[in-house]
């Protein structure tokens, strides 16, 4: 009887090569400087906006550079060097966050005189968005258990909620 060996370093696709780094990303934190990489994709995009192609030019693969632009432009770090590389990008973005904060507001005012609490949440956090106050996931909006109501199984109801904003 013959017994076959396992060779584990040998890859089942020899005519594929990765790098490793696109696909686990730049591994800084929000506190730490930021990676060469990174900072050249951040002055590629000020000077022009295009995710994808500020990638392949910071160096990211071009297979995974609409990926790695989607994935650093989420976050705050980054957006924030951007805004401070581009000419005017600052002013820019403060005047264009005011604009949108401006044509939010009514919609906010007229919901909370309806009495209409879930858009009145959803007006509030855009606007944290807009100021990015709010990430992600994250949400101002309280979130329901299933099928159960509002303030039952112990979430606030959204009259509580906007309270708490207050």
């Amino acid at each position: 009887m013959t017994t076959d060996t396992y060779d584990d370093t040998a890859s089942p696709f020899p005519n594929i090569t990765t790098d490793i780094s696109d696909i686990s990303g730049d591994t800084e934190d929000a506190a730490s400087p930021l990676t060469k990489r990174a900072e050249a994709f951040c002055a590629a995009y000020a000077r022009r906006p295009h995710g994808a192609d500020a990638a392949r030019e910071a160096g990211y693969a071009a297979a995974t550079a609409a990926r790695q632009a989607s994935r650093l432009l989420i976050r705050p770090q980054i957006l924030a060097r951007i805004a401070e590389l581009s000419p005017g990008g600052g002013d820019l973005r403060a005047e264009l966050a005011g604009d949108l904060i401006g044509k939010l507001t009514p919609v906010y005012d007229a919901a909370l005189a309806a009495g209409d609490m879930d858009t009145v949440l959803q007006t509030v956090e855009l606007q944290a968005r807009i100021l990015g106050l709010v990430h992600g996931g994250a949400t101002v909006r309280p979130r329901s258990g299933g099928s159960a109501p509002q303030g039952a199984g112990g979430g606030p109801t959204h009259e509580e909620a906007l309270a708490l904003l207050a």
